[in-house]
């Protein structure tokens, strides 16, 4: 099963460095150290990561391996490229401690109040990928509480994460609260729907669209000391 997680940290928390290497160090994170990421990759140090910078609507994504060396983390790259600014909404990072978590472990209140959705894939021999999606709030429609319909808007037209959905199913879904750090991560199947003309209006056009089977969840508190504050849609949003 495939998960989406999130991580940050105080700075120096990832370094880069000349050999193609990011190395994390675990001390300097600001997440729970008992996010399911951790378990994984232990045992599949395939990896996939998003660098977002949600403030400047700049994205990077570097995919490879990860294993432990000494004190830190070692990252192995094989795969890095940039991402378009597309329906990345602006938010701005909140130099903010102590805020009130205000939980609800209701799935469908999750899914109507997200504006942005973070999505991991793999291909047929485990290389990981992970995505971000993002629209108008509700965009991911909730069918019922083992389905939900994401929209496939037009986009860099390179088709990672669709293109790993049409030889390996598995999916991972991760929705975040902004205000808290509270996340919600789902792991089950995607099914594609490429040609759909009668969802021309929900896809902006583009016809295409996924639905995800819901598998497991997890609700969990994933940053902590974590806020951000909303400033402005996407202009490309459909």
């Amino acid at each position: 099963m495939l998960w989406a997680s999130v991580l940050a940290g105080r700075p120096g928390f990832l370094e880069l460095d000349e050999q193609q290497h990011i190395y994390l160090n675990p001390e300097l994170l600001l997440s729970n150290p008992e996010d399911i990421f951790w378990q994984n990759i232990r045992t599949s140090p395939g990896i996939g990561l998003l660098f977002i910078e949600l403030l400047t609507r700049r994205r990077f994504r570097i995919n490879g391996k990860i294993n432990f060396d000494g004190a830190r983390w070692r990252i192995e790259i094989d795969q890095a490229y940039p991402n378009c600014p597309k329906y990345i909404q602006r938010r701005k990072l909140i130099d903010e401690t102590g805020i009130t978590s205000v939980s609800t472990h209701d799935m469908r209140t999750w899914i109507n109040k997200a504006d942005t959705i973070f999505v991991a894939s793999a291909d047929n021999q485990n290389n990981l990928d992970v995505s971000h999606r993002g629209g108008e709030t509700g965009f991911v429609q909730y069918i019922d509480g083992q389905t939900l319909r994401i929209p496939d808007y037009a986009g860099n037209s390179m088709f990672n994460t669709l293109g790993n959905f049409h030889i390996n199913t598995a999916a991972g879904i991760l929705l975040m609260d902004f205000t808290n750090g509270e996340t919600l991560q789902l792991s089950g199947q995607a099914i594609l729907h490429i040609n759909d003309e009668a969802a021309d209006e929900f896809t902006g056009g583009t016809n295409r669209f996924w639905d995800f089977k819901i598998q497991q969840s997890l609700f969990s508190r994933s940053l902590f000391d974590f806020s951000f504050r909303f400033i402005d849609f996407s202009p490309f949003n459909p």
